[in-house]
């Protein structure tokens, strides 16, 4: 099994059990992936509550097939130093650091339909018993953004981000099965998990919207990007990568605007980014396969479905296809935007 460790220690893999002495400091875990096949898309995030780094929160969100809606859920739970991180009923596991890990779920989701979660914060509602189990295997080496973001100048900072000042990313292939209701289906897919602590929700007036497109495609090679910006449009953060086949990763810029939300739907919405790396420059194309919307709240955390309007943020994982120099792959495209 390759090293994909880069410079990082192993103990930046594992959650924290002491918060660090700021006002708000919060430490989160995100995990999507998408199986073409299944067309099942999912996004898992747990998180300490800024408020009470002892509580942790998970939330999921996992897209349907057939545009059949999502499943949703959210909640609390003061979970044990040893179990971390995990909620209630989600819980991510280190196995080898930077290599394996392993994403379990045993609980009740919600079904809401498209058109719900499209047009408003979605209801509570039918309710699904929810089971998954999935094996993570890293497929590229691990991306921290502050340190492409201080290889260049003009690239921005992640000390001026009000989300986070240390976060690292990292693609990787995904096997298991998700168990809706009781009916069975195998999973077998693609996508990115990441990591990130500092203060969160202390300066939510600062956030204006992101891009986060990432992808790894069969012959090894991969990318990522993060572009931050505030709602006056000033970037703030502009970072990629590029991993080349041999497994290399190389600072990328992104040359190309960012690719910002302009309504909420479920078109399949085709865009095209440019990358600069050592190796020249790498243009990709992407289309918006399945999408889910979420609205930010105030103070800090968010509520599933679109509230737009009143300049609100509004948060879309998206799962996308991508093709780059003959290849295709599928991978994330999450957005966020004030708009309304």
């Amino acid at each position: 099994m390759n090293d994909y460790a880069s410079t990082l220690d192993a103990s930046r893999e594992y959650a924290l059990s002491e918060p660090a002495l700021q006002y708000r400091y919060a430490e989160n875990f995100m995990l999507s992936a998408y199986d073409a096949v299944a067309d099942i898309g999912l996004w898992l995030h747990l998180g300490t509550c800024p408020d009470d780094f002892g509580l942790w929160e998970d939330q999921v969100l996992i897209s349907l097939p057939n545009n059949d809606g999502l499943l949703w859920m959210s909640s609390y739970h003061r979970t044990p130093a040893e179990r971390r991180p995990a909620g209630g009923s989600l819980r991510f596991e280190c196995i080898k650091p930077f290599k394996q890990w392993r994403v379990t779920f045993d609980g009740v989701a919600v079904h809401s339909s498209n058109q719900e979660m499209m047009s408003g914060r979605v209801r509570d509602g039918v309710k699904r018993v929810l089971k998954f189990q999935f094996d993570i295997v890293c497929a590229a080496p691990v991306w921290d953004t502050h340190e492409t973001a201080m290889a260049a100048r003009g690239r921005g900072s992640m000390q001026d981000q009000s989300w986070a000042n240390q976060h690292y990313q990292q693609l990787f292939c995904c096997s298991g099965n998700i168990d809706i209701a009781g009916a069975r289906t195998e999973f077998d897919g693609r996508g990115v998990r990441d990591h990130s602590r500092g203060q969160r929700g202390h300066a939510m007036d600062q956030y204006g919207g992101h891009n986060l497109f990432t992808a790894v495609f069969p012959s090894g090679r991969a990318f990522g990007l993060m572009s931050m910006w505030a709602p006056s449009g000033e970037v703030s953060l502009s970072v990629a990568y590029v991993v080349d086949q041999e497994g290399r990763l190389h600072h990328a810029d992104i040359i190309s605007p960012p690719i910002k939300i302009t309504d909420v739907s479920h078109r399949e919405e085709q865009f095209e980014i440019c990358l600069r790396s050592e190796l020249g420059e790498h243009v990709i194309g992407g289309q918006i396969i399945r999408s889910i919307f979420a609205t930010a709240l105030d103070d800090w955390g968010m509520a599933f479905g679109a509230e737009a309007g009143s300049q609100r943020l509004i948060l879309a994982p998206s799962f996308a296809h991508w093709t780059w120099a003959g290849e295709e792959s599928y991978g994330l495209a999450e957005r966020s935007n004030r708009f309304g």
